[in-house]
Formats: C-alpha cells, structure tokens, sequence
C-alpha cells in the first residue's frame, strides 16, 4: 500500500498520476489510518466493497464498478446469520 493522500482530491490526483505511470494496472483507493492506493494486475472480487469511493482508475481513467461487479462482491462475502 502506498501512501496516496490526505484528503479524497489528493488521493484521487495521485491515484490518476499512478495509473498513468502503470499503463494496464488497476490502482484503488483505501481509507487505514489515512488514504493509501494499491496498484494491481487485476481487480478483486471484493474491491467494490473495500474501495474507498466506490471507483478504480485504470488507464488514467476513473472509472466506477459496474452492477455485476457489486453483485458478485455481495455474493462472494459470507453471510453471518
């Protein structure tokens, strides 16, 4: 993880600046202790429910999840009752 911010127009600037850096490498946003960016090879079923504000950049472009994709994070995360 790596350090992307203080605040969401920081960490979404930053965000785009890598995304551009690792063409075809998904970049995503997540809040622990502060705002923190990981870069991967490809998106995670539970992205959509773990990602900050509900988008992925790649390309330099943001862009968000799709219905599918939050479907089947709700799918993929166990109930507990």
């Amino acid at each position: 993880m790596i350090f992307a911010g203080k605040n969401e127009i920081e960490a979404k600037q930053k965000a785009r600046k890598a995304s551009i850096d690792n063409k075809g490498k998904y970049i995503t946003l997540y809040a622990c202790f502060g705002i923190y960016m990981q870069i991967s090879k490809r998106v995670n079923v539970h992205d959509p429910s773990d990602s900050l504000f509900g988008a992925y950049w790649l390309n330099g472009k943001e862009k968000a999840f799709t219905d599918a994709q939050i479907i089947r994070d709700e799918q993929a995360t166990p109930s507990l009752y």
